[in-house]
């Protein structure tokens, strides 16, 4: 294991725990890093330590739909005081460096389905997406989390690049294999980009109905969307009122469908555009809505 040391003259402790204040690069260092990352606030005063593995809070952070939010360069986390270096050495610390335990498995899962999708083992990558959506303690929703703040941090590289296409792969699998219990902020998280939404995340959210339609129905995302990309809306209401469509099928054409003020203005070739876009296509060519066409 790595092991990061922070000592200081007095530690703050209060029933809450023992506070770390871990700043951004430390949780993004142990996000890439394939060994376990330790940090350890050190009281000088007490001559007591305290410890916090860095991959495993983020596991559960993302296991309950948290992330590492944009603009925040720090966290304050309370730590049991129970959780001191002195017990962990004769305990906790020892499982993790011998990779025992929930979190270690799917770190080592996701670890080799990056691998199995970097060289397009795609059976493989099946079997371990599997094996991640089925983990217990919402670990498989925490791989989904895990592999978003990925494709977040590659922004416009994860279209076109190595990596990107490895991240996308990963993702399109665990979004088919854990669909039925995502959440809506999930959801959020796949599609919006800022002020608008991303081409990939349209095709996952493509495959969520076309492979939960149930599940995705009920979070009743044409209203969530409304206010924050209309656009999305449209495309999720769309959907919603035709069951049937498929997002793969370039022959979808919601000609004379409105929704969110919006109507959609087939262009010429519109499969040819389908097929190299997907459904974002769909969006390319949304107009406001006028009823002109209807006097």
């Amino acid at each position: 294991m790595k092991v990061q040391i922070k000592t200081s003259e007095r530690v703050e402790c209060s029933d809450a725990g023992v506070k770390f204040i871990i700043e951004r690069r430390y949780f993004e260092y142990a996000d890439v890093c394939r060994i376990p990352v330790i940090f350890i606030r050190v009281d000088l005063e007490t001559r007591q330590a305290w410890y916090l593995w860095l991959q495993d809070w983020l596991l559960q952070q993302r296991a309950s739909d948290n992330s590492l939010m944009e603009g925040q360069q720090s966290w304050a986390i309370w730590v049991p005081q129970r959780q001191t270096v002195h017990a962990g050495l004769s305990g906790d610390l020892k499982a993790i460096a011998r990779w025992e335990g929930k979190a270690q498995l799917a770190l080592s899962l996701m670890g080799t389905m990056r691998a199995a999708a970097a060289i397009n083992d795609f059976s493989t990558m099946r079997l371990l997406a599997d094996a991640v959506a089925g983990s217990s303690g919402g670990l498989g929703q925490a791989g989904l989390n895990a592999l978003i703040d990925q494709a977040v941090r590659l922004g416009e590289r994860l279209r076109g690049s190595l990596e990107g296409n490895v991240v996308f792969a990963q993702l399109l699998e665990m979004v088919r294999r854990i669909g039925g219990v995502v959440t809506a902020p999930t959801i959020d998280r796949i599609v919006l980009r800022g002020d608008t939404y991303s081409r990939i995340g349209l095709t996952a959210l493509g495959i969520l109905y076309d492979e939960h339609f149930a599940h995705i129905t009920s979070l009743a995302l044409p209203m969530r969307f409304m206010n924050i990309e209309p656009r999305v809306a449209y495309y999720c209401a769309f959907r919603e009122a035709y069951p049937g469509q498929e997002s793969v099928d370039p022959s979808v054409d919601p000609s004379g469908f409105y929704f969110a003020g919006l109507q959609y203005l087939r262009p010429k070739m519109h499969w040819d555009k389908y097929a190299n876009r997907g459904p974002s296509a769909l969006l390319d060519y949304l107009v406001p809505f006028t009823n002109s066409e209807l006097e």
